[in-house]
């Protein structure tokens, strides 16, 4: 940094690693702890990198927004790139705005609505293998399941086609490849490394790619696969010069699909089941809402919109533990804030649930309260206190379609099952690319409700 520089503040160690061990062992107390105990936005050093906290709105809203110009996406971006190729999520520039322009038309509301009944049907699936558990009364970790639905979600919706004979494999590839891009992004060393590990991710995304394509190929080939699926729309989809997107764009952009839809989704079921578990007075009125549906497949499609209560526990579970807890930018130039200076190279970091929880922005923080989600509440909220899908242009394009999903599968999970927490009032946090909790232990119990339980 030049003399002329001003640093922003942030904590002296005499460790040349910095917080780089804390970084490590738990990213979200690091970062909220630091942030209160610096008043805002505050400079950390993690090993070689030195890394600058925004929290104040209008810090944010100069990188994302005024002078979103000045910043590329950050470093964590180079690692996904390794896994999903340069799509939407981790290219920037001229292409970015190329796909942002042909992916938004194909998750518009109306488009994914008509998805309702694939989601309603997944978790029909994921209800039948519960009922086994709930008959055994057994104890288990709510969360892969509630992962296997969302991923069983996007991957029928994207691909559109008979996928039961490779959806695991899909899964577990894409639960591997993540795993290596978290520890590429803790110590970046090429991919090109023969190491065991990198070998494995190597035929991770070998893999990935050949199922991937030989279904964008069979889609290609079908003369009946118009607009039957995600990916059916978007090899409809042309620019303004009237080009389409290659096989290997498609590719890119439906691993981003993959990887994106099932994270988020079911890290944000999982702490909505949590948060309502261990507050059983709003479960019970989100309950009361629920148990209002009339009990037949047909009938919980034009009610979802009814279910506000549902939908504010949702949001305000996505408040305390947003599953994209942080995302980054490089500054490409220098630019100056109220207090302190960025130069070329400067790594940002902007983190969703620092300000979730910031005690400026919210009354009693650390407590459950979906009432804050009211529309009113809602509409008086000023920026950049609550951003789960992110914010101005990079506003996530499946928000809908996450949200939609998440709603119907809370409705269908709290009308068949009583759910009980049998890991106590507390669970690990376990912030990956998205942040879910590790494990959520539950005991079910069938309801006796045969003629109002949303099947």
């Amino acid at each position: 940094m030049s003399v002329s520089a001003r640093p922003l503040a942030g904590p002296v160690s005499r460790n040349p690693l910095g917080a780089y061990r804390d970084y490590r062992a738990d990213p979200l107390t690091l970062f909220y702890e630091q942030a209160v105990a610096h008043g805002g936005s505050v400079r950390l050093r993690l090993a070689h990198q030195r890394v600058h906290l925004l929290v104040e709105p209008d810090h944010i809203n100069q990188v994302l927004v005024t002078n979103a110009h000045k910043y590329e996406k950050g470093v964590s971006y180079r690692s996904l790139n390794h896994l999903l190729g340069p799509g939407l999520l981790t290219s920037g520039g001229e292409l970015w705005k190329r796909q942002r322009a042909l992916i938004k038309p194909v998750f518009a509301r109306r488009v994914v609505d008509n998805e309702i009944p694939l989601m309603v049907r997944c978790a029909r699936r994921m209800l039948d293998r519960l009922d086994a558990r709930a008959d055994r009364a057994e104890s288990f970790d709510l969360v892969p399941e509630l992962m296997g639905f969302a991923a069983d979600v996007v991957c029928r919706a994207v691909l559109g086609t008979d996928i039961d004979g490779v959806l695991p494999q899909i899964e577990d590839d894409v639960r591997q490849g993540t795993s290596w891009v978290m520890r590429h992004m803790a110590a970046p060393l090429s991919p090109r490394i023969p190491t065991p590990a990198n070998l494995r991710f190597r035929q991770v995304v070998s893999r990935l790619h050949r199922v991937v394509d030989e279904i964008i190929a069979g889609r290609r080939d079908d003369a009946d696969a118009a607009a039957r699926s995600l990916l059916d729309r978007l090899s409809a989809a042309r620019d303004d010069a009237g080009h389409a997107m290659d096989d290997a764009q498609l590719r890119h952009e439906v691993l981003t699909f993959l990887l994106a839809g099932h994270e988020t989704t079911g890290g944000a079921l999982a702490w909505t089941i949590y948060e309502l578990g261990r507050n059983p007075a709003i479960l019970d009125r989100v309950r009361d809402e629920i148990d209002a549906i009339p009990g037949t497949s047909t009938d919980i499609e034009p009610a979802l919109p009814a279910l506000e209560r549902t939908g504010r526990a949702i949001d305000e579970a996505m408040r305390l533990h947003p599953p994209a807890w942080a995302f980054s930018r490089t500054a490409l130039v220098p630019d100056r804030f109220d207090r302190f200076d960025l130069e070329p190279g400067a790594i940002v970091v902007i983190s969703p649930f620092v300000n979730h929880r910031w005690p400026e922005f919210w009354d009693s923080p650390l407590t459950f309260d979906p009432e804050r989600f009211t529309r009113d509440r809602v509409k008086a909220r000023p920026p950049f206190r609550y951003f789960p899908f992110g914010w101005g242009a990079h506003l996530c394009v499946g928000q809908h379609m996450a949200l939609t999903e998440i709603r119907i599968g809370i409705a269908m999970l709290l009308a068949r099952y009583d759910i009980e927490l049998v890991n106590g009032l507390r669970v690990r946090a376990n912030p990956q690319i998205s942040n879910f909790p590790d494990p959520v232990l539950v005991r079910l119990t069938r309801r006796d409700r045969p003629d109002s339980s949303p099947r």
